[in-house]
């Protein structure tokens, strides 16, 4: 007998055959066992070190926030159209950040290191990777194919060190032990909001964990899915003792989930207990 590892299977549909990805079930004993979670709040880190000054988008005098706002909506919009993993985006984010905060970046070579950021997030989070000709119609070919292949350059300042932990990372260790009437609809919403953070760059100085326990407690109080009665401050203690989050960093952190959810949400619906499970409903 064959063994074979696909990464897309195609079905027979009648008369047409359609591809569709293989993906991983969850395995209850990697977010069961304690060590695996201690592994990932040993090797978490921010985006960046230290809060931003005002005026600047990491280190860069020539970028202002409002320019990597503008880059990670667009990467942002990128990656869904692409149907990317959750992950992607958020992992690209962060490797712009790092390098950012390392390294002055011209406002002219934006686009090209959000690219760049985007082709090797997929590459470490994607079954099938971008393209570097895919992502180059997407800046109109503003950026070129020769250009992505800075792609080494980049890696190299970042240290080759691509493996970073992610909030999304710190999910299923969260909601196995809630009482939830709807994991699945918690899990898309807390995705949305994950991608939110990721476009602001204030959430850039806190770990993916307590991004993590601020965007799980903002869904689940806000589709009110629990089969037991808890307030916000309650669950956040709750989800802090689970991953021993700084106290004062995670309520920092959730004050400022729930003030941009507030300004961007708030503007097209009065009824803020309500949460979107597409980021793109959020920022509009």
């Amino acid at each position: 007998m064959e063994l074979l590892c696909h990464e897309t299977v195609e079905l027979d549909c009648g008369s047409q055959l359609k591809s569709r990805t293989v993906r991983a079930f969850r395995d209850a004993v990697l977010t069961q066992d304690s060590r695996v979670q201690q592994n990932l709040l040993n090797s978490e880190r921010p985006n960046i070190a230290s809060r931003p000054e005002p005026g600047n988008g990491t280190e860069n005098t020539d970028v202002q926030p409002y320019m990597r706002r503008i880059l990670t909506g667009w990467m942002l919009q990128v990656c869904e159209d692409q149907k990317c993993e959750e992950e992607v985006f958020p992992l690209a984010v962060h490797y712009l950040d790092r390098y950012m905060s390392q390294n002055p970046v011209q406002k002219s070579r934006l686009q090209l290191l959000g690219t760049v950021c985007m082709f090797l997030a997929s590459k470490l989070r994607e079954s099938v990777p971008l393209s570097a000709s895919k992502l180059s119609v997407y800046t109109d070919h503003g950026v070129t194919i020769p250009e992505i292949l800075w792609e080494v350059v980049v890696v190299s300042r970042l240290n080759w060190d691509l493996a970073s932990v992610l909030p999304s990372d710190f999910l299923e260790v969260l909601l196995q032990d809630l009482p939830l009437q709807n994991p699945a609809l918690v899990r898309r919403h807390v995705h949305s909001y994950i991608a939110l953070t990721a476009t602001e760059l204030k959430f850039s100085i806190f770990t993916p964990s307590a991004v993590a326990c601020s965007c799980v407690t903002a869904a689940v109080i806000r589709l009110n899915v629990l089969t037991e009665t808890l307030t916000a401050d309650a669950l956040l203690q709750v989800l802090r003792n689970l991953l021993n989050v700084d106290e004062t960093s995670l309520c920092e952190c959730y004050s400022a989930l729930e003030e941009t959810i507030e300004l961007t949400l708030g503007r097209t619906s009065p009824d803020l207990t309500c949460t979107p499970d597409n980021v793109q409903d959020v920022k509009r």
